[in-house]
């Protein structure tokens, strides 16, 4: 007989040490109350997280992500992809790209329009506000009182100045500020960095309270479900280095395990469509048959160019280089150290006639290649830049391979189902080569390496885009929210799980649509704002 499961006991239990749970962890202890914080994957401190120029060498790397994998995509001639996921305190902030973005009103404007009341960009703004300490000081878009560091670039380089100056002869106007006015445009994108390194929310947020006397921080702490009875969540069931415990809550259970580990926990614990439960042998205690789905993320593609100029591969590849740059980096937080991986962003329309912009570029002055499974760095000089869709139209599910806790989930996302999205990468891809052929660069370029300039008509763009297309690692919507009468929310506008007391999703999941944008900076912005819900809640009905 197998021995009782040992009872930990706090007064809200966070499954899921992301960048959601480190903010909710760091806003519930300020706010004097006890949390249990669970974190599946292992510690943020290293220097191969919080070292800019190595988030490449995360993804992929099973120290730090998950690795999940996707279904064969007929839209991609069955294409499997890898899906990063962080294994690590602070989740995606601690592996991602550090690009920080809020996205446009209309974003927001539509969250509302699919039933989440009191999201739109003016009731969302406060709270982008309350995260962010921007390096270059207050004004009406940006504070410099928040826990998130938001920082310039440390590192500089000539092809991107070229490549600015020639989108802006292109007719894309100069955007120096993404987040500010308007985000249509071409400049230099701001980074989620302090110092020069990471700005994680373990390190922002958690860091300073890990070791407070009303916080149990649990990491290596695999989620296995939540426990329900009569309809509200008590406890959260997990196993700790091979030990059954149990958490239980005394306020709720806040479940911030992302977009592919929030659904997976909310079905091993009997919510969702009861007919996909029943298959698994898992009693269905609430239907909701919007679980795990609703799956979105940007789609992209590559094009990259051989220059006549040193490229930052060239930092990398080059032992003495590298050994130079690692001693700027170590003594003086500057160089290629610093780098996120893209430098340059451009919001842009792909057809002139469009009324706003749909399409995004991440570029930056060195080579790569995104694979099925890992990134690939290049040993030629050479540049490159990942066009997306801003507003793909595609959407995708996570469903249960078994009811063991221990099995990876069933990702179905045929990424490049919609036709329009196909034509949105051909026609922002072709706008991007005329870019490359301007008198701004074509002095600089020796060749066309991806696709190649043999690319020219509908169909060759089209079979380049179906084969060598990926997700740009923004997963979004499969907890999502809306009105409790609409049959496919599974979250209420306060996130609230539908039918539960006292059991909330806070992550990315909850996203009705995408942003036109880098998804972390919203994550953290729904984290703040579900915070100040909890502990205002807290304040009318205390224990």
């Amino acid at each position: 007989m197998n021995p009782p499961a040992e009872i930990l006991e706090a007064d809200y239990v966070i499954a899921g040490g992301g960048s959601a749970g480190c903010v909710l962890t760091r806003r519930l202890i300020d706010a004097g109350h006890s949390v249990i914080l669970l974190e599946a994957g292992g510690d943020d401190r290293s220097a191969a997280v919080y070292v800019p120029a190595g988030s490449a060498r995360l993804v992929g790397n099973a120290m730090y992500d998950w690795k999940y994998e996707t279904e064969p995509d007929p839209s991609r001639n069955g294409r499997i992809d890898s899906w990063p996921s962080g294994k690590v305190l602070g989740g995606g902030s601690s592996i991602n790209g550090m690009i920080y973005l809020r996205g446009i009103p209309a974003d927001y404007q539509r969250w509302v329009e699919q039933g989440a009341k009191g999201w739109s960009f003016p009731e969302v703004l406060p709270y982008f506000l309350r995260a962010e300490r921007n390096e270059n000081g207050a004004s009406e878009f940006h504070s410099d009182q928040g826990l998130l560091g938001v920082a310039n670039l440390r590192v500089k380089h000539p092809f991107n100045r070229l490549f600015v100056e020639a989108c802006v002869a292109a007719g894309i106007p100069r955007n120096d500020d993404f987040n500010g006015v308007t985000q249509e445009g071409v400049g230099y994108y701001q980074a989620t960095q302090k110092g020069g390194l990471r700005c994680s929310t373990a390190r922002s947020y958690l860091r300073p309270v890990r070791d407070h006397k009303n916080l149990r921080l649990l990491m290596r702490a695999f989620v296995s479900r939540i426990r329900v009875r009569a309809g509200v969540a008590e406890a959260v069931e997990f196993e700790h280095y091979g030990v059954s415990k149990v958490a239980v809550a005394r306020r709720e259970v806040l479940l911030a395990a992302g977009t592919i580990g929030s659904p997976k926990i909310l079905m091993l614990s009997g919510i969702g469509s009861r007919r996909e439960l029943d298959q698994h042998g898992i009693t269905c205690i609430n239907e909701l048959a919007g679980v795990g789905r609703n799956l979105q993320d940007h789609p992209g593609i590559i094009l990259s160019y051989d220059v006549n100029m040193r490229t930052m591969n060239v930092e990398v590849h080059s032992k003495w280089r590298f050994g130079l740059r690692a001693l700027q980096f170590a003594l003086m937080r500057r160089g290629p150290g610093t780098t996120p991986i893209s430098h340059v962003g451009v919001f842009f329309r792909t057809r002139p006639e469009l009324p706003a912009f749909d399409a995004q570029v991440h570029f930056q002055p060195l080579g790569y290649e995104v694979t099925a499974h890992k990134v690939i760095l290049a040993e030629a000089n050479r540049v490159s830049l990942a066009v997306n869709v801003s507003r793909p139209q595609a959407r995708g599910a996570i469903r249960l391979r078994s009811s063991n806790p221990q099995d990876a989930p069933i990702i179905e996302h045929p990424l490049l189902e919609s036709n329009a999205d196909v034509r949105t990468l051909i026609d922002g891809a072709r706008v991007m080569r005329g870019i490359f052929h301007s008198p701004q660069l074509r002095e600089h370029v020796q060749k066309e390496y991806l696709p190649g300039e043999a690319v020219t008509t509908d169909e060759q763009w089209e079979a380049y885009v179906r084969a060598a297309s990926f997700a740009m690692y923004h997963p979004v919507g499969t907890c999502r929210m809306g009105d409790v009468t609409d049959p496919n929310a599974v979250v209420d506008a306060e996130l609230r799980v539908k039918n539960i007391a006292r059991l909330r999703v806070i992550d990315a999941s909850v996203m009705p649509s995408l942003p036109s944008c880098n998804t972390n900076g919203p994550t953290i912005m729904i984290a703040e704002r579900a915070a100040e819900m909890l502990i205002g809640g807290a304040k009318r009905h205390p224990v």
